[in-house]
């Protein structure tokens, strides 16, 4: 048995992803030391290494347990039909989504977090790769007849940015909304723009 796939292997890591996150609730990342994390968590140093090279690498994990839960949620278009149905779906894993993640989330928009990790570099990255899900999805629904939109690459980015803002804005305290009292209009709006 691999000893990375062992139960015992996944509850360390766990551990170490816990320490680690409520320590950054606490300070930014630069101030929090691998020291820190582990003595939190409860394993020694050198276990640490078994699952990270680095603070940075640690730091990469918890964005990508974001951004790749959600990655599976949007290549789910690849088969789902064009519809109202299809998209309000979306939207509500997006919303389930924040919601469940919101500390993940406020540790990540940190400031010093998003330095650290160099967060410009990465970011259109993800937003493309995520707008091209939803061109492909929206192309198919025009090829179908299904949908009337003119630039399907305008309309996916014009998605995948405002839904990411709001939401963003809403799970840091920025907008005072409830993200599950948001739901409603967040559909109604991409439903009009989109033309149902």
């Amino acid at each position: 048995m691999d000893f990375f796939k062992s139960d015992k292997a996944r509850q360390t890591k766990r551990k170490i992803v816990e320490a680690a996150e409520v320590l950054l609730m606490e300070r930014d990342i630069t101030k929090v030391s691998v020291s820190e994390i582990v003595k939190k968590a409860k394993v020694a140093k050198g276990t640490f290494y078994l699952y990270f090279e680095s603070k940075e690498d640690l730091a990469w994990d918890l964005v990508q347990k974001g951004v790749l839960i959600f990655w599976h949620e949007i290549t789910e278009l690849k088969e789902a039909s064009v519809s109202k149905e299809t998209i309000d779906n979306l939207i509500s894993k997006a919303i389930n989504f924040s919601i469940k993640n919101k500390k993940i989330i406020r540790i990540i928009h940190q400031v010093k977090f998003l330095e650290f990790i160099n967060h410009e570099n990465h970011q259109s990255k993800f937003e493309e790769k995520f707008s091209l899900a939803i061109k492909a999805w929206l192309d198919r629904g025009i090829a179908e007849g299904v949908l009337d939109i003119q630039d399907s690459d305008f309309y996916a980015k014009f998605i995948l940015i405002s839904l990411h803002e709001i939401l963003e804005r809403m799970i840091l305290g920025e907008l005072d909304y409830d993200l599950n009292e948001a739901e409603t209009h967040l559909k109604d709006i991409i439903n009009k723009i989109i033309g149902w």
